[in-house]
């Protein structure tokens, strides 16, 4: 049993490595790829295509909850060693994605149609375009739902070196977009649109063949349909289908209520934000991605114990990683996007800062959340959670109309992820022996207390000195440092502090030899 549990933490630290490796390639060639495309579209037009295509962005949130629904699945059968299952998982899954995708165009012909154009506040002359980008949208959302098993699979096997490189390969053909569309003497956004599409199917085409290869329950057969998984895996997609659905209402919807309030100059300034959001999301995300194979497969073997103790620890190191990035970005909010966009959109700093903490209140539960996935019963969660999501969009549209400003929406935010997370606290007691008071303990108080004592030094050293790249270079190396100080003292464990010491003593021990 040790000897397993050594295993699959070694299995975990690569994976992780290996998908921080993904993600700082990514996040260099991403943050750059915004820069240049803000330029070459112009902030009318980049905000348009954030309010527009924020059906993609949709598409990647229901595709991320299909294919975590199906990994689910694949994952359990993995670790019953189940290879029959499998197969039959596979084509199944790919025949209700089918079904599935139909279903969300037809909606999405009407409903984002009738948005579009009786409703949305886009800039005079631009609604043509603005129709290309909402259908490229919808095509995009069916090539993502029929390709979401295949993403699934990958992971279940935990094969994250390939899932690295083409997410390397991914960022690195939008970076040749922006090129493209700066040399397009015609419309850049309806370019830009359809070269996303052609990006999106070469992609997809990728992972098929590379599936098709490697995995030999990925043989897809039109004619497997077997009624009672289909059923099953209908009911616990469907459930996660109503649950996320929800939160991108809520998400959608508020990026409308401020197109609608404000206009697309502050649409512009929350897509800026939100992609150096995303950017740190992914490197926090690792941790989450490498721990989930992991968590369910224990969970499948009944070693119950084992993978609740696994999501404390990867709840406790997705905070703490999670602050490694909030405070250097946080004081040094400003001159960051200075040095990255050269002009920053009206009020971009401010929702930079909202959204850092946005995104530490939605990463704190994303462990809880794939336990309750990995037991399967899901169907009160999924109610309790949709309710919980249901509060945003009302909310935020009750405030803007009282006269709210516009960061409002990002404290409705925050408040209700975080009350999300007394949501799961109560169903993980319902389903399982969860301890909220071990979680308390272990996971929260630590958190705290470096969640405060992290700002300190920074924000002293950042009063010390005039604003500058000087300024920002000396701030952002204290803050990592001291951050990781406070990390290492208040946020882990006594046998994970000396286990960190053992190592720095063998690296430090290796330098000096060379």
């Amino acid at each position: 049993m040790s000897a397993d549990i050594h295993a699959n933490n070694k299995r975990i630290a690569k994976n992780t490595i290996t998908l921080y490796f993904r993600t700082f390639i990514t996040l260099l060639v991403g943050l750059y790829t915004s820069r240049v495309m803000l330029h070459a579209l112009g902030v009318d037009n980049y905000g348009i295509n954030a309010v527009v295509g924020g059906i993609v962005a949709m598409s990647s949130l229901i595709t991320g909850t299909m294919c975590q629904a199906i990994g689910r699945y694949i994952t359990y059968a993995l670790g019953m060693g189940d290879r029959q299952l499998l197969k039959t998982m596979f084509s199944t899954s790919i025949n209700a994605q089918i079904v599935m995708a139909l279903l969300a165009a037809v909606v999405l012909e009407i409903v984002g149609v009738w948005f579009l154009n009786s409703s949305a506040n886009i800039p005079d002359g631009r609604m043509e375009a603005a129709n290309w980008v909402l259908q490229c949208s919808i095509v995009s959302l069916i090539i993502s739902l029929v390709g979401s098993p295949l993403g699934a699979i990958i992971v279940a096997h935990e094969r994250m070196a390939i899932y690295a490189y083409i997410s390397i390969v991914d960022v690195m053909l939008k970076l040749a977009i922006c090129f493209v569309i700066m040399a397009y003497d015609g419309d850049r956004l309806i370019l830009l649109a359809l070269l996303q599409v052609a990006i999106a199917f070469g992609m997809q085409c990728f992972y098929a063949w590379y599936c098709r290869r490697n995995f030999e329950e990925a043989r897809y057969n039109p004619k497997i349909f077997d009624k009672d998984l289909l059923k099953e895996l209908t009911f616990f997609s469907g459930w996660n289908l109503i649950n996320n659905g929800a939160w991108v209402f809520s998400t959608q919807g508020v990026s409308m209520l401020v197109n609608v309030y404000f206009g697309v100059t502050m649409n512009a300034s929350r897509s800026i934000a939100t992609t150096v959001n995303g950017a740190v999301q992914g490197f926090v995300g690792n941790f989450t991605m490498a721990f989930t194979p992991q968590i369910t497969k224990s969970y499948a073997a009944g070693e119950k114990e084992y993978a609740v103790n696994l999501v404390n620890r990867g709840t406790r190191f997705t905070w703490l990683m999670m602050y490694m990035f909030i405070v250097p970005v946080c004081v040094e909010a400003e001159m960051l996007l200075k040095l990255w966009l050269g002009e920053v959109p009206p009020l971009a700093v401010l929702f930079l800062r909202f959204s850092m903490f946005e995104s530490l209140a939605v990463s704190s539960g994303q462990n809880l959340f794939r336990l309750i996935q990995a037991d399967g019963r899901i169907k009160m969660y999924t109610i309790h959670a949709a309710l919980v999501a249901g509060l945003i969009f009302p909310i935020a549209w009750l405030l803007y109309k009282l006269g709210a400003p516009v960061w409002t929406a990002y404290l409705v935010f925050i408040i209700d992820f975080l009350l999300l997370n007394l949501v799961r606290f109560y169903d993980l007691k319902r389903l399982m022996t969860f301890s909220v008071r071990q979680h308390i303990t272990k996971c929260i108080s630590p958190c705290l207390v470096v969640s405060v004592v992290s700002f300190i030094l920074p924000i002293f050293v950042s009063f010390q000195m005039e604003p500058g790249f000087i300024r920002f270079f000396v701030v952002c190396i204290v803050s990592v440092l001291w951050t990781g100080f406070c990390c290492v003292s208040f946020g882990l464990t006594k046998n994970e502090r000396s286990f960190f010491y053992e190592k720095m003593k063998i690296v430090y021990g290796r330098i000096i030899r060379k």
